[in-house]
């Protein structure tokens, strides 16, 4: 590779422009395809550096059986009238011949675009689709919703002595907007939905950080909020479904202070992106820093 190849495919890849508003039925590949931040991209920003958000925007992000398990679930809750244009079942192949490996090889090449699950993942994610609709909360969440529609919108600095004009285009995807209440549902699966259990995955995944984002996205759509008929979006409430029997959901909704501190990471993170978007993408520090121990590393060791 000459190094003028090398520089060209280290550049992020051109996207097209959406322009800021509300679309209800833009097709996902084209909001994963379309130029804007989104909240996974703004989350790297939070453990990571500029270059590493850099580097992302030329990788391929294929997705992991338990990404697919996912979509075939929120497309089995919210969206069941268009589950088989989202998801394909593979039938069930001899792996172990060439016939075998062929067929499977031609039928994701037959559904792309789609989810793929196996048989046994069908049975899987129709019995947490059934627990999602019989518990007494996540029901009724669900039944009046705008599902996976698009906000995108101009992010601009709030520092009144901030006289630079900076914008970054940032979008979100709410699995689910609430007509009667001003809440978002966010349908989360996951292998643990016991409180401690998804307590850690919020502080993990910054689960927190994504519904300040989205609330923020939601609240700056003014035609959204009118159509809907809210002055504003306040709640963001979380609809979770285990992913092994007995497949029980639970639902939680975001504390107050929960939802601040996501503010704040979201905050540091936009401010990282404006870092990395005028200073040229920087990694680590090129300086010497001193060593910090954390306080449990104190702890002397019996051997």
């Amino acid at each position: 590779m000459s190094q003028a190849e090398a520089v060209q495919e280290d550049k992020p890849r051109e996207r097209p422009r959406v322009e800021a508003g509300w679309y209800k039925d833009l097709p996902n590949d084209d909001y994963h395809g379309s130029l804007g931040y989104s909240s996974s991209q703004l989350k790297k920003l939070i453990k990571q550096t500029p270059a590493h958000l850099k580097h992302s925007f030329s990788e391929s992000n294929d997705p992991t059986a338990a990404m697919q398990l996912g979509t075939a679930v929120h497309s089995m809750v919210l969206e069941p009238e268009n589950f088989d244009n989202d998801v394909a079942v593979m039938p069930v192949l001899n792996l172990r011949t060439n016939a075998g490996k062929e067929e499977k090889v031609e039928f994701i090449a037959a559904n792309k675009g789609k989810a793929i699950i196996t048989e046994a993942d069908l049975d899987k994610v129709n019995a947490m689709a059934a627990s999602v609709r019989a518990h007494p909360l996540a029901g009724i969440l669900i039944q009046d919703v705008v599902v996976e529609s698009s906000v995108y919108w101009w992010y601009r600095t709030m520092d009144p002595d901030d006289d630079t004009k900076y914008k970054a285009m940032l979008k979100v995807r709410p699995d689910a907007i609430c007509r009667a209440y001003p809440a978002l549902v966010d349908l989360k699966t996951t292998d643990d939905g016991s409180f401690t259990g998804f307590m850690k995955t919020i502080q993990n995944l910054y689960y927190h950080v994504s519904a300040a984002m989205y609330l923020e996205g939601v609240n700056q759509c003014k035609p959204l909020l009118a159509e809907l008929g809210h002055f504003a979006y306040t709640k963001f409430v979380f609809v979770v479904v285990e992913n092994t029997a007995p497949f029980l959901t639970s639902v939680y909704e975001l504390s107050p202070d929960d939802l601040e501190l996501g503010k704040v990471h979201y905050r540091r993170a936009l401010m990282k992106l404006r870092d990395g978007q005028e200073n040229d993408w920087p990694g680590f520090p090129e300086d010497i820093r001193m060593t910090e121990l954390p306080g449990w590393a104190s702890r002397l060791h019996t051997v």
